[in-house]
């Protein structure tokens, strides 16, 4: 390769390095911390036939790519954290690899782009400081974006103490990513013009790397320090009582559609519209209105999760745009993407409350329960229902409705409950064509309503909840076969009422308040932690049939 010519610049701003031996210019490049302690080198070679050149792009780019990675994981990893607490060092260390490995290949792709890019003027960035801190910040912020599109695609918005974490994290890897551009760029400058600023510095490699070490040790402390407690069950001293209810959850039943529709208004003659329950899903909704409590406290979130190989626990809020855990991890088999299983759920549902304590239960089709035949207790759970029906959703509310009314006849419990999901379903989850989904509407109405009447012919106190569904406008609905001593003023209520109507007492864990019952008597702290249990798999065919119904895209 052909000798090129130093530039006569004044000595304060550039050392000259000699162009008749590359071995000068990188004993000079040593002395500043280029080859012992920098995170890229470049030799003056041809790029477009020296094997050399290629070699050492690479190495600089995956050294300047490893920097950026290990400071771009961090944000993701702490959103995850707060979004999935409580997690496990291996959910943990898998998060950070996985996302960290993702951004090591999109840095080393920009890193190399950005250098072939500034071959066409490698002067800019020495001659023209200014440029270079724009290029810098520019190319920064272009690392930025899809860190920004992964965090705005959650079904929810972050909480204070997740918005403060993970822009400080954010702020912190986007000036990581212009030094060390920047860096890399300047490097390249210096081997393509061979010319040496007097004011450059050693590089800041290694003590980048610490900072990163320190930032992901501190990432663990949460596995650490928010470990699942176990609290033992509580003595609950119970009034006894005659009433035998049956509680009927359908998604979908908004305030404005039961009104609509005579028949079923008129079959539960005290409707009352209340606010829809907040959550990212069916699963977290209802699971709040199961178990009385908030979802920080039953830790239901999504109806499908992504589970790390070997891990315990289920990564149920993701990101719309996470391609890395959603799609890359799965196809490289160190994570499988699943159904939402029974083991996630931390809290008892009401009949589980009752029936733990003596009273018989029954419970249909709700999310986060696997089947169960005891004495006190008989769970159909939905696992064993939706793939019966085969994908369609009126079928679901027919076969939780059959096996509701067969085992009220044959065990004849003192509370049932049945969740019937038809409606949201056609309303919200099926591409259907308008006449199509005003048909299948109807019929999951009539279905409602056809048993509300088969359960009061059995003589069955009936408490109708209806939420909206994913999207879904309209208050929901609250309506009994039976007066109150108050109205319902959220759905929060339905699970201490009917803890009250059984003589039970209420959680402090619980928001609402009973509608019977006197709101200044003592509650007990809590129910305590649900029975563990582990990791469950569930079948494809369970999973395909969620797909098929619109859960899960």
């Amino acid at each position: 390769m052909g000798r090129r010519s130093v530039f006569p610049v004044p000595h304060s701003v550039f050392y000259d390095a000699p162009v008749s031996e590359v071995d000068s210019l990188r004993a000079q490049l040593k002395e500043r911390g280029y080859l012992s302690h920098g995170i890229e080198r470049w030799f003056a070679l041809d790029p477009w036939s020296s094997r050399a050149f290629w070699l050492e792009l690479i190495m600089v780019a995956l050294k300047a790519a490893t920097l950026i990675a290990a400071f771009a994981a961090l944000p993701m990893v702490a959103v995850m954290l707060f979004r999935n607490a409580p997690l496990g060092a291996l959910e943990t260390l898998g998060l950070y690899v996985s996302y960290a490995a993702a951004w090591l290949v999109l840095a080393f792709l920009f890193v190399v782009a950005s250098a072939l890019l500034l071959k066409l003027r490698p002067a800019l960035p020495i001659d023209t400081p200014r440029a270079l801190l724009a290029i810098s910040f520019l190319a920064g912020a272009m690392l930025f974006v899809p860190l920004a599109v992964w965090w705005w695609r959650f079904d929810t918005g972050p909480s204070l103490p997740e918005g403060i974490v993970s822009v400080a994290l954010s702020v912190l890897f986007f000036l990581v990513a212009a030094i060390v551009i920047s860096a890399a760029l300047l490097s390249f400058s210096i081997y393509e013009v061979q010319r040496i600023p007097a004011i450059h510095q050693k590089s800041r490699g290694v003590p980048m790397l610490g900072a990163a070490a320190v930032l992901i040790a501190l990432l663990f402390l949460p596995s650490y320090t928010s470990r699942e407690r176990t609290s033992a069950q509580p003595m609950v001293v119970t009034t006894p009582t005659d009433s035998r209810v049956v509680l009927i959850a359908v998604d979908g039943l908004t305030h404005e559609i039961l009104q609509s529709r005579p028949d079923l208004a008129g079959a539960l003659p005290r409707p009352t519209a209340i606010p829809p329950l907040t959550g990212g899903s069916a699963a977290e909704r209802w699971a709040s209105l199961g178990t009385g409590v908030p979802t920080d406290l039953h830790g239901v979130r999504a109806i499908e999760g992504v589970r790390f190989r070997g891990g315990a626990h289920l990564l149920q809020r993701i990101s719309r745009a996470d391609f890395v855990l959603l799609h890359v991890a799965p196809l490289l088999g160190i994570a499988r993407r699943e159904p939402l299983p029974p083991t996630v759920r931390r809290r008892d549902y009401v009949a589980e409350i009752l029936a733990e304590r003596g009273l018989p239960s029954l419970s249909v089709n709700w999310w986060a329960t696997a089947g169960q035949h005891a004495a006190g207790l008989n769970v159909l759970g939905p696992e064993s229902i939706f793939p019966l029906s085969r994908g369609n959703a009126l079928q679901v509310d027919a076969i939780a409705t059959e096996q509701l009314m067969e085992n009220l006849d044959r065990r004849q419990p003192r509370f049932a409950t049945v969740y019937l999901p038809a409606l949201d379903v056609v309303l919200n989850r099926l591409p259907l064509d308008p006449s199509a989904r005003l048909a299948q509407s109807l019929q999951a109405l009539q279905g409602i309503t056809d048993t509300i009447g088969k359960v009061r012919m059995r003589r069955y106190t009936i408490l109708l909840v209806g939420l909206p569904g994913d999207g879904q406008l309209g208050h929901a609905v609250v309506a009994s076969s039976e007066s109150w001593n108050r109205p319902p003023g959220s759905a929060w209520d339905v699970t201490p009422t009917l803890l009250d109507l059984f003589g039970f007492p209420l959680s402090a864990e619980m928001p609402g308040r009973s509608l019977i019952g006197d709101s200044t008597e003592p509650r007990i702290p809590t129910y305590g932690d649900r029975a563990g249990g582990k990791a469950t798999v569930l079948n494809e065919e369970y999973y395909e049939n969620l797909k098929s119904l619109g859960y899960i895209r």
